[in-house]
């Protein structure tokens, strides 16, 4: 079974909607917690793990070793850029730094997981 591009949007989508609907109630009530630019950050992870998972679709119809190792550099190379984006955003918003981290780290684990179990799933 081959990795479905259109299937993992789908369901990409449907998490991100999911998120800023709940995103969305929680600002009603817990504003002082959740990030004005939570908007943003989930069109950063959405675009960003439809970047890697295509990369993945790519590295899949190398041997698996070689899809095993680039699966272990992607995720290296994410967390870098994840950390770099963390930190870029709180140097300048220090004010936000709290509920922009807790936001991040809430998406981090939605998406991760998300990714994680679509890629566990498939035969390689």
């Amino acid at each position: 079974m081959s990795f479905s591009m259109k299937n993992f949007i789908f369901k990409l989508v449907a998490i991100t909607l999911v998120l800023a609907i709940g995103n969305f109630i929680l600002g009603l009530y817990l504003s002082a917690w959740i990030t004005p630019v939570w908007p943003l950050l989930l069109l950063f992870f959405f675009v960003s793990n439809t970047l890697l998972f295509w990369m993945f679709i790519r590295a899949q119809q190398k041997k698996l070793s070689s899809f095993t190792n680039y699966f272990m550099i992607a995720t290296f190379s994410k967390l870098l850029l994840y950390l770099a984006v963390i930190m870029v955003y709180v140097y300048f918003n220090r004010t936000d730094a709290v509920p922009f981290i807790l936001t991040f780290f809430v998406y981090y684990i939605a998406f991760t997981f998300f990714e994680v179990m679509t890629i566990t799933k498939q035969k390689v």
